[in-house]
């Protein structure tokens, strides 16, 4: 019996990490439809989307079939849709790409209602984040030394450059993220660029309302709609 359990608990691992997959591969292949339908194919927000398909190994045959029926049906188009809820005090911005907001918001409530917290009234919560834009380089894709680069994206808005072994990271306040993207792509460097929330202040939990966080995250990341989540909770062990 022991054999049958361990085999019966790697085929659940299996299957949940099976489902996991696909849940990123429907959400970057939904993220490369929307752009080509919204800005076409000559555009770095598509390259972007097509860089990070590749990232996770999805293969390019899968990619280029999803370009091509993004070209041809114009019709149930998704779009961005931000929402923000609150649980245990904490607050939370996901990020989400839908065809029907009416369903998606429906669904994040009936969680968040479900778990104890509530869904907010739009910018309720946002002024709780900072948004930053996060660049992603190439260190071969730069025709300039690494130091002359670094003093010429601070005149370009970076307020902080991280550099690792083969890339180099660009950290922007968000209203120069078009100063930033524009300049870059005068130079021809290849870029890909995410905007993130940066919470201005974390709150700590107990453990226990901790874990039960982290858990309501989880669950509202199994939502084929969701994009990104961002909360200002304190997610480390003590």
């Amino acid at each position: 019996m022991s054999g049958h359990s361990k085999w019966a608990n790697i085929q659940h691992r299996k299957s949940n990490q099976d489902f996991k997959k696909s849940k990123i591969f429907s959400k970057l292949i939904k993220e490369i439809s929307t752009v080509v339908k919204e800005s076409g194919i000559n555009n770095y927000r598509l390259k972007n989307a097509i860089l990070n398909a590749r990232s996770v190994n999805i293969p390019k045959k899968t990619i280029e079939k999803a370009i091509k029926k993004a070209l041809q049906i114009k019709t149930d188009d998704y779009k961005n849709l931000n929402l923000e809820g609150l649980i245990h005090g904490i607050s939370i911005i996901i990020e989400c790409m839908t065809n029907n907001s009416i369903r998606t918001t429906s669904s994040i409530r009936i969680l968040f209602n479900k778990n104890g917290g509530r869904l907010c009234n739009n910018g309720e919560l946002s002024h709780f984040f900072h948004r930053m834009g996060i660049f992603c380089i190439k260190k071969e894709d730069i025709p300039h030394s690494i130091e002359d680069f670094q003093l010429m994206t601070i005149d370009f808005g970076a307020q902080d450059v991280v550099i690792d072994r083969s890339m180099v990271y660009l950290h922007t306040n968000f209203e120069y993220l078009g100063v930033m993207k524009n300049n870059l792509e005068k130079l021809k460097i290849f870029h890909e660029y995410k905007i993130k929330r940066i919470p201005k202040q974390i709150k700590y939990l107990s453990e226990e309302k901790r874990i039960k966080v982290i858990n309501f995250i989880d669950k509202l990341y199994m939502n084929e709609d969701v994009k990104n989540i961002y909360s200002n909770l304190d997610e480390n062990k003590k």
